[in-house]
């Protein structure tokens, strides 16, 4: 993989969620840390993987696994490089490590694999996209970070400065001095993750967030039309996102185009709002791809 980086500081972070492991469905329906998932039932069906965004982890998709799992699908959500629990020290926390980590989560698994990133997840969806496009049935971006090839956060922020957003993450999150790392206020979480989650998932979710490496956020993607170009792109759009403003959604949205845009009535985090109208759009990429 060819990744490039740029410099980056307070005025150029944003957006997100980030974690670890892998969480799995057990008989009881509860969900429970491991390496396995849920396995697929119907041998036609296709294998989710899921990629949380900054701060989060794997434990945010806690209410949606099951809605995928009871229809047949194997669903994995691993944690990124040093996010949540994740093992791995800070410093490797990358788009490199980052790929490298899903890349192998899709080559332990066997058939089609619909790739969903959230967030800053996105970044790590298009460029596994381009590292894994044959193993790809789709890639879905839930209000996700959209970028074209040689482009970064901090480039995109840069070039859309004159949209003016009120940027809430980057207004509130809180940055290392040697600007290396970044935290999120609990406090400030309902109103930019979880502004229409009910209260008592947005306060067990503001008690998960752990600290994000920066340098993600000026690593550019490297994209070609013959790998990253022949994937299917899927986009699931929040209205009332407060962490990835809807304005800079349609920007990216204008710059790349998807096979289909869905809405949602609803925040940054829909698989914690509305997983099952979030499932249901899944569900229905997965059924459109055979």
């Amino acid at each position: 993989m060819n990744t490039h980086s740029q410099p980056i500081n307070r005025r150029t972070v944003m957006a997100g969620a980030a974690s670890i492991a892998t969480f799995a469905i057990a008989s009881s329906g509860t969900l429970n840390s491991s390496l396995a998932a849920t396995e697929k039932t119907d041998k036609n069906a296709a294998t989710f993987v899921l990629v949380h965004g900054s701060f989060h982890g794997s434990w945010c998709w806690r209410k949606l696994i099951p809605l995928l799992g009871r229809e047949g699908h194997a669903v994995i959500a691993p944690d990124l490089p040093a996010s949540g629990g994740d093992p791995a020290p800070i410093e490797n926390a990358d788009l490199n490590s980052y790929t490298t980590r899903i890349a192998g989560v899709i080559d332990g698994v066997e058939g089609p694999v619909i790739l969903v990133g959230h967030s800053m997840g996105g970044i790590v969806t298009s460029q596994v996209s381009e590292e894994r496009s044959k193993r790809l049935a789709a890639a879905v971006y839930i209000n996700g970070l959209l970028f074209r090839s040689n482009e970064s956060l901090g480039s995109f922020l840069e070039a859309n400065a004159k949209l003016n957003v009120d940027d809430l993450v980057l207004k509130n999150m809180k940055v290392s001095a040697d600007g290396l790392t970044a935290t999120f206020p609990t406090e400030k979480a309902p109103e930019v993750f979880y502004n229409t989650c009910a209260s008592v998932d947005a306060d067990w979710a503001k008690s998960q967030l752990t600290p994000q490496r920066t340098k993600v956020y000026g690593d550019k993607l490297f994209l070609t039309p013959e790998r990253y170009g022949q994937v299917k792109r899927y986009y699931v759009k929040g209205l009332k996102d407060h962490a990835v403003s809807p304005l800079y959604q349609d920007a990216m949205l204008g710059n790349t185009p998807c096979q289909q845009v869905f809405t949602l009535d609803g925040d940054h985090s829909p698989f914690l709002s509305s997983p099952a109208k979030l499932a249901e759009i899944l569900l229905s990429i997965a059924r459109n791809q055979g």
